[in-house]
């Protein structure tokens, strides 16, 4: 909560755009429509960014977002911690089947010490997995910050819309493969400095939709549109890609759900990841160029 508060307490002295302001008094100032996204002139620019605002948001939640909790436990280093943490979670899987079951109230309360006794065995070896996790998730913060940065100055630099998106999609469709299919295996630092540039490039194209989605749309359109590529494309329909991961790709991998293990869940983030970049640069190719504005709007 504590983010939104200088927000909400900012958000008053915040000014409106000029342009806005002046239309809106002269009385010619649009009211946006939900049917005029799909307009001959808007619905190719509409389906596009809601399609690749899509794509964003399945690489960061089919691949970024599970990496931490479900792929991490997988890296070489871990690897002692595992196989210590294998018998004592069959142990815990075991005891807790058997509490399900159990009706004598003495016999519940024996198990019940047991599964505590399991779990206090079980926190060192899973404190050791934090901490390397604590460590992917810096680095990939890290990597996103650094294509906020990234995509600022290439900004600055007046490089043309549609070539800028480029620079970014051109690497993911490689960098996002090798990560997941190649330096997973290996970890260390090799794979956090690779998942922190899967960070970089997938980040900076979230923000590049903030920088271009108000600069294709009308006036009045812009929150409508924007709100439309983000909310419907990346959040309904992008996020779903977490499931297409973990529920559907990492089980037909692994031959069945119990059987799923982090190797399993890094393949699967590597086949999804690239799959959708391959999508994005083939759609970006088809992405308007925005149309020169003034520098009132």
């Amino acid at each position: 909560m504590l983010p939104a508060v200088p927000i909400a307490l900012l958000l008053p002295f915040v000014p409106e755009s000029r342009v806005w302001k002046e239309r809106r008094a002269a009385g010619t100032l649009k009211r946006p429509s939900f049917g005029a996204l799909f307009s001959p002139e808007l619905r190719r620019v509409t389906l596009l960014t809601a399609a690749l605002s899509a794509c964003a948001y399945g690489i960061a939640f089919g691949a970024l977002q599970v990496t931490v909790s479900r792929v991490t436990p997988g890296l070489p280093e871990l690897a002692p911690q595992a196989r210590a943490l294998a018998p004592l979670r069959k142990e815990g899987e075991a005891l807790n089947r058997s509490l399900n079951a159990a009706t004598d109230p003495a016999e519940r309360s024996r198990l019940l010490a047991e599964i505590k006794a399991n779990f206090a065995n079980q926190q060192p070896i899973n404190k050791d997995v934090q901490r390397v996790s604590n460590r992917v998730q810096f680095f990939q913060e890290m990597g996103g910050l650094a294509g906020r940065v990234a995509l600022a100055l290439l900004l600055i630099v007046g490089i043309a819309r549609r070539s800028l998106l480029r620079i970014f999609q051109f690497p993911a469709v490689v960098v996002l493969p090798v990560t997941y299919f190649v330096l997973f295996s290996k970890g260390g630092d090799v794979f956090l400095w690779a998942y922190a540039a899967c960070g970089f490039l997938t980040v900076a194209q979230f923000s590049y939709f903030g920088e271009y989605l108000p600069k294709v749309f009308p006036l009045h359109l812009r929150g409508t549109g924007g709100s439309f590529a983000t909310n419907v494309g990346g959040r309904m329909i992008g996020t779903s890609a977490s499931l297409l991961t973990t529920v559907v790709i990492a089980p037909m991998i692994a031959g069945g759900v119990e059987a799923v293990r982090p190797i399993h869940i890094a393949q699967a983030a590597g086949w999804v990841a690239a799959s959708i970049a391959v999508l994005a640069l083939a759609l970006g190719f088809f992405l308007p160029e925005p149309e020169q504005q003034s520098d009132a709007e």
